[in-house]
């Protein structure tokens, strides 16, 4: 059974120090998703949720039944090895699996102990080319600290972006046997800070929204968007951008949801026994 058409809305909440840009973020996003009654997640940086914990804790008391918190490791450390053609073949080397997994089980004890969260969901810092496929031993890592559902491809095979739409969510044993049965949201289309670096105007940025919007609704595909607490109010301090996105989403009749939704969804339909 195909999901119905749907916008997946993450908000990489990464700032790794004390910052006046993410204490607004964390006051006004909240407030644009209440007012239209749509959820998201925020995939939290252990460093920036124990420099901000008092506004974090706020958003989780008054806004958890729209917002869903998942994670993004506690120092933004790197899954794989990234050589990045649109910046002169800079390479970038990935972390030892070992502080891999020390950084997903603190950010998810933090969680736990902090907020009350329990987090089964993880954005790789950066995202990859093919995401996780090949490396199960990362895979095993995040599966026995009880992350089910990913969203770790976020790159061509250049490592270069914007990864095409038309890779679409998927279960990573129904691909590969041997696999855990984690889920994979690949983030298509930009990252939203690397193409605001390339716009003049904000009209570009939301052009580029709604043409993305008018194609997922017309392919029937699911949108699993990136925006970023440090580059919200890029030419737009009220975030203006993210409301006229949810407006413009639902007026072409797609479904948005958080991804922890999105992933109960899936799972329910392969029958899935979730732990909760």
């Amino acid at each position: 059974m195909r999901t119905k058409t749907a916008l997946l809305i993450g908000y990489d909440v990464e700032t790794p120090y004390r910052s006046d840009v993410t204490v607004k973020f964390l006051e006004l996003a909240p407030k644009i998703h209440e007012e239209y009654g749509v959820p998201c997640t925020f995939f939290v940086l252990g460093k920036a949720l124990l420099y901000h914990l008092d506004e974090f804790k706020r958003v989780k008391e008054k806004y958890s039944y729209l917002i869903d918190f998942q994670q993004h490791t506690f120092s933004h450390i790197l899954f794989k090895t990234l050589v990045i053609e649109y910046r002169n073949y800079k390479l970038i080397k990935g972390a030892h699996p070992k502080e891999i997994e020390t950084e997903v089980r603190i950010t998810s004890e933090l969680l736990k102990a902090l907020l009350g969260v329990k987090c089964i969901g993880l954005t790789t810092p950066w995202g990859y080319h093919r995401g996780l496929l090949d490396r199960p031993d990362l895979l095993e890592i995040l599966w026995r600290n009880g992350i089910r559902f990913t969203r770790s491809w976020g790159r061509d095979e250049r490592d270069s972006l914007p990864l095409s739409l038309d890779v679409q969510p998927f279960w990573y044993d129904e691909l590969v046997s041997g696999y855990p049965p984690i889920l994979e949201c690949p983030i298509q289309g930009w990252h939203d800070n690397a193409l605001k670096e390339r716009l003049k105007s904000r009209e570009e940025y939301l052009d580029y929204v709604k043409k993305t919007i008018d194609y997922t609704a017309e392919k029937n595909l699911v949108w699993c968007y990136v925006q970023h607490d440090h580059s919200s109010f890029w030419n737009d301090p009220e975030m203006k951008i993210v409301e006229e996105m949810i407006e413009y989403a639902l007026d072409k009749g797609v479904q948005i949801m958080s991804y922890k939704e999105f992933y109960l969804k899936k799972a329910e339909e392969r029958g899935l026994k979730i732990d909760e």
